[in-house]
């Protein structure tokens, strides 16, 4: 299964750049990381995401999820697909954590 094409085909992601088995696919409403698997990720494939809006760094991305193989693969698809239907309770819980307002996500 072609991971990078299912991910930019279903969420409209175009690649900005990849290294070394790291991939980063972006939207204006979505960005994504896709680490293939290596001695440091347990040799499994590592998927991050975040909004355009709460992205600071991909070490503190609001979604990470982990997997080995293609079933792995569709429910981290499954689960990005929730993260994304979330988007608005996400950012909100977000900024208020951070004690930013709504107003100053926006400006």
């Amino acid at each position: 299964m072609d991971y990078l094409k299912i991910l930019s085909s279903k969420y409209g992601l175009i690649e900005e750049c990849s290294s070394h088995g790291v991939t980063v696919l972006k939207s204006s409403n979505l960005y994504i990381q896709l680490i293939e698997p290596y001695n440091r990720t347990g040799f499994q494939y590592r998927l991050r995401a975040d909004f355009p809006e709460t992205f600071n760094r991909w070490s503190m991305a609001l979604l990470e999820e982990e997997f080995l193989n293609d079933g792995g693969f569709l429910q981290v698809l499954e689960a990005l697909d929730t993260f994304i239907k979330d988007k608005i309770m996400i950012i909100n819980k977000k900024t208020n954590d951070m004690g930013l307002s709504k107003r100053s996500i926006l400006l």
